[in-house]
C-alpha cells in the first residue's frame, strides 16, 4: 500500500512577509511604507479626506426630502379647460393637443380629468383618471369616461 500524498505543494506554502520585524525579514525599519509622510505614519486616510482644505461635501448644501420615482403623476385638466364640446365626439388627448392644453414635455404623459366646471353635452372622454366628480358630471349629462391604460 503507497502512502497518502500531501495534496499542498510546497510553492503553496510560502509564508507571508511580516513587516517592520527586523532587516532580515526584508521589510523592517519602514516596512515598505517608503520614508515619510502621513501614508507613512496612518493606517489608512478616510476617502474623503481632502488633504486638510474644506472637503467637498460641506461645500454643497444639505438635501432636504425625495421624490418617489415609481408615483405616477398625473397633468389635470378640468371640464372648463375644454370649451365648447360637440355633442357625441371623442374628448381625448387628441383633442386636448389640438387645443395646445398638454404640456410641451409629453414623456409619459398621463392626464386626469378634474371636476371644475360644467358638460352640458353627450360625449366619451378617454383619459387615463378621472375625479369622482368630473365623472358624475359627465355622465349627468350623458357622457360616458373610458380610462386608458
Amino acid at each position: 500500500m503507497t502512502p497518502l500524498k500531501s495534496t499542498k505543494h510546497p510553492s503553496n506554502l510560502r509564508r507571508r512577509k511580516r513587516k517592520g520585524r527586523g532587516i532580515g525579514s526584508g521589510l523592517g525599519k519602514t516596512a515598505g511604507r517608503g520614508q515619510t509622510g502621513q501614508k507613512a505614519r496612518v493606517k489608512a486616510i478616510h476617502p474623503r479626506f481632502e488633504g486638510g482644505q474644506t472637503p467637498m461635501i460641506r461645500h454643497l448644501p444639505k438635501f432636504h426630502g425625495f421624490s418617489l420615482r415609481r408615483r405616477i403623476r398625473y397633468h389635470p385638466v378640468n371640464l372648463c379647460d375644454l370649451g365648447e364640446i360637440p355633442a357625441g365626439s371623442v374628448v381625448d388627448l387628441i383633442y386636448l393637443a389640438d387645443r395646445s392644453l398638454l404640456p410641451k414635455k409629453l414623456r409619459r404623459l398621463r392626464v386626469k380629468l378634474l371636476g371644475d366646471g360644467e358638460v352640458s353635452v353627450a360625449a366619451t372622454f378617454r383619459f387615463h383618471a378621472f375625479s369622482e366628480q368630473a365623472r358624475s358630471k359627465v355622465e349627468q349629462a350623458g357622457g360616458t369616461c373610458e380610462v386608458m391604460e
